[in-house]
């Protein structure tokens, strides 16, 4: 019986909506900033990846919001601190796959398919993240 996890009404979905648009804006910056610091190539590509990821579900979380408000969102970051570049690749890999879970949750929690969809696409790429910030991390 779908939805797995009981069916969220719509205003609670907007905001789930909302703080992942906040997320993916707060995450494409934080990958800006350790991009600049990245020691290699490898580096650069995993993170160049995960940024321009993170811009896309922007913009499709973006959309998915106006679909579901008739509003373009308004919003602010705040940046992600952290201590050195080690760190903040450890909490980049701690964000997306809290970030996956989140995606994975409200995916099951709604019937309506363009949610569905945009939330499991943003799912896989963040799962992907995960695995490639775990490659970086353990590579230093």
């Amino acid at each position: 019986m779908l939805p797995l996890l009981g069916c969220h009404k719509i205003p609670q979905i907007v905001e789930f909506v909302y703080d992942s648009i906040v997320d993916e804006a707060t995450a494409a910056e934080f990958y800006g900033r350790l991009l600049r610091e990245a020691p290699n190539d490898l580096h650069r590509e995993f993170i160049r990846h995960a940024m321009e990821d993170e811009l896309d579900h922007l913009e499709k979380f973006s959309r998915l919001y106006c679909y579901l408000t008739g509003y373009m969102p308004q919003y602010v970051i705040t940046p992600t601190i952290y201590p050195n570049y080690k760190e903040g690749i450890l909490i980049a890999l701690k964000d997306e796959l809290e970030a996956g879970e989140f995606y994975r949750d409200v995916q099951l929690s709604t019937s309506d398919q363009f949610v569905r969809d945009t939330f499991y696409y943003a799912m896989v790429d963040e799962l992907e993240h995960a695995t490639q910030f775990s490659t970086l991390y353990n590579s230093l």
